[in-house]
């Protein structure tokens, strides 16, 4: 076989500089007729998270004499792969992947985790659950080729749904309301606008990009990927662009779904389909609270996911009204246009350390991904292991742990020490803010924020931190409830979405012709953050409690929901079946159990209040399990679940 890896001798040497040598290790291991790389003497050591972060180290720390013996064999195997061809070794089973990624941690991992990482490493397809079942059917039945679907969203999840409808023959149409693709990378577009997951695993486990800039890349490549993909697997022809749905109704004689939406021209159109898959996602409407006298505001205000590109802060008053993670990506170089920066806090978040969030991908570790055969592999199985859910054992409570005010357990208060003697050194000088910038709640009752040197620029002269409440608006600006009247030029919303209102503003009426949004009210429920009773044929991606909070990816937990959501397309044309629902009692059984576990885990924590609960407290938003359970809770279609007619 002939492998085309580039360059001469040189440029693998210096490729060799760059790369991981746990992984490297993997690889040789890969391409050895014996096990000898697998031996003691080049273990590498336990992934360790550093003291307050949240991200490993992952070096292997092996002594200068191993690691140039590990580069060594590396360049004999891949320039004998180069020079002479060679052989591509087997795709590892569960119990291989197993060895191997035990030896690589250093920890015992369970054989359904390696199971998953066979899956998202793409050594073994996941679609050839319902794959082979589709191709028979379309060789042998007209069922497929009268089966459509529309698909509500052209971002992430939109796109990856579009992707497999595709690749599965299925005729289908994506309806996007802006116009272009890229969801939330289309729509915010605020300084530093960026993902808080590694890049190498916020991408499609089928579409992985080895050429990531940075480790944690920003909005304008982000967008860039999820255009690439549209392009490269062809599902451009099958989006409308500038198209909004306005109401999606099911019509129970012909078992179909009329959707309804309007164009940017305001014409309105009328689409019919077998089924509908909505991919709105949860962080897509802004938010701004409703002020006293905010329209009497005589300087400009927009939301962060707003922009307004064409206004320059430049030396004017600013306001950033909340301290989200939006907030504090875009606070820093508001700070630096800005006069003076005044941020207004409801309450502080638990932001943490990380070196590597500005850290440019090195050179040779590209080339290492696009280049060395099965390095890209054991590269992705390497972070998910040490990103996924390796924080996990600190969101559940402990039952015996005497302190639950402050944290859920020991190892949850240990990092609260870490993260608070984090912000002690940011601050500086500035001790005067610790009180405002320590959160009274646990760690992960919010989704822990990668630091932007936020604490560094709270300290600033020329900015502001208040948390006094906001009582009304001014036309010069904002008076706080101790009758302080602050004047700013700008005010700039970084208040979040309508999170709660799943589909909102879209009026989804089902079979007995009531309203989704009626039906949910402010407790919205669905089987597996999925399907809904009394509305058929209708799936949703990202839908109530399937939030992620400890850490993951959400394209990962997207791929577990289109996968499950395509194995019940698979069964509806497998049986003739015209209408798929869930039971009403399958549904409040499940979420019982959501609602159960939720009570126990720390953003159920009673102290925190958050966009993650309703006004009954109740978690609506968040998914109650490890990131492993989910992908093996949505893994296979349950035939014996639902009602199919």
């Amino acid at each position: 076989m002939d492998f085309k890896i580039p360059g001469d001798d040189r440029e693998l040497r210096e490729a060799l500089n760059d790369v991981n040598l746990p992984t490297l290790v993997l690889v040789m291991s890969q391409f050895s007729d014996n096990d000898d790389w697998l031996t003691d003497r080049f273990k590498p050591d336990p992934i360790q998270v550093p003291e307050g972060g949240l991200f490993p180290d992952d070096t292997g720390n092996y002594s200068e004499a191993i690691a140039t013996e590990i580069r060594e064999g590396a360049f004999e195997l891949i320039k004998n792969l180069r020079d002479k061809g060679g052989k591509m070794p087997p795709i590892p089973d569960v119990e291989k992947m197993k060895q191997l990624m035990e030896f690589s941690t250093a920890e015992p991992l369970e054989d359904e985790f390696c199971a998953m990482l066979l899956e998202e490493t793409n050594f073994v397809n996941r679609d050839n659950t319902w794959k082979p079942k589709l191709k028979k059917l379309k060789d042998s039945s007209s069922s497929i080729k009268d089966f459509s679907v529309i698909v509500v969203g052209a971002g992430m999840s939109g796109i990856c749904t579009g992707i497999k409808l595709k690749e599965a023959g299925i005729d289908h149409i994506i309806l996007e309301k802006n116009a272009a693709v890229g969801g939330t990378w289309y729509e915010n577009s605020y300084p530093d606008c960026g993902v808080d997951t590694p890049n190498h695993f916020y991408s499609y486990s089928f579409e992985r990009n080895a050429n990531w800039s940075g480790y944690f890349s920003k909005r304008d490549e982000l967008r860039d990927y999820f255009e690439r993909c549209t392009d490269q697997f062809g599902i451009r022809d099958n989006i409308q662009l500038n198209s909004e749905v306005q109401q999606m109704q099911f019509d129970k004689a012909s078992r179909t779904w009329t959707v309804t939406i309007q164009k940017q021209d305001g014409s309105v159109e009328a689409l019919t389909a077998n089924a509908v898959i909505s991919a709105v996602g949860q962080l897509n409407r802004p938010a701004i609270p409703s002020f006293e006298g905010l329209d009497k505001f005589k300087g400009d205000s927009f939301h962060s996911a707003r922009w307004n590109h064409d206004l320059s802060l430049e030396g004017k008053r600013v306001a950033v009204v909340g301290t989200g993670c939006s907030a504090v990506q875009l606070v820093p170089k508001t700070a630096n246009a800005a006069s003076h920066l005044t941020v207004f806090q409801r309450s502080p978040h638990w932001i943490s350390p990380n070196k590597d969030y500005y850290r440019p991908v090195e050179k040779g570790l590209k080339w290492a991904l696009n280049h060395i055969p099965l390095y890209a592999e054991f590269h992705r199985a390497r972070m998910i292991f040490g990103f996924m859910d390796r924080s996990w054992p600190a969101v559940p409570s402990d039952p015996n742990w005497q302190h639950k005010d402050r944290a859920m357990s020991e190892a949850n208060d240990i990092l609260r020490e870490s993260l608070t003697g984090y912000i002690s050194e940011q601050l500086g000088e500035k001790q005067s803010l610790m009180e405002k910038c320590v959160p009274d709640f646990p760690v992960f009752g919010k989704r822990l924020i990668i630091d932007n040197n936020w604490y560094q620029h709270m300290a600033r002269t020329d900015v502001s931190l208040t948390d006094d409440p906001i009582l009304r608006f001014h036309p010069e600006g904002i008076e706080t409830e101790d009758g302080t009247i602050h004047e700013f030029d700008v005010v700039i919303f970084a208040t979040g979405f309508n999170t709660n209102r799943f589909l909102w503003p879209m009026d989804v009426i089902g079979k007995s012709d009531v309203s989704l949004d009626e039906r949910w009210g402010e407790y919205p429920q669905a089987y597996k953050g999925m399907l809904v009773p009394d509305y058929p044929n209708l799936f949703c991606l990202y839908g109530p409690n399937t939030n992620i909070v400890h850490g993951g990816s959400i394209i990962y937990n997207t791929e577990c929901q289109v996968h499950y959501i395509m194995q019940c397309l698979t069964l509806m044309l497998e049986r003739r079946a015209e209408l798929l629902e869930i039971p009403q009692e399958a549904t409040d059984e499940y979420n019982e159990e959501v609602q159960s576990l939720s009570k126990h885990l720390a953003w159920g924590h009673p102290g925190v209040e958050s966009w993650y609960k309703n006004s009954d407290g109740k978690v609506v938003n968040n998914s109650p399990f490890s990131n492993l359970e989910y992908w093996s809770r949505t893994h296979d279609v349950e035939p014996n679940r639902y009602r199919m007619d």
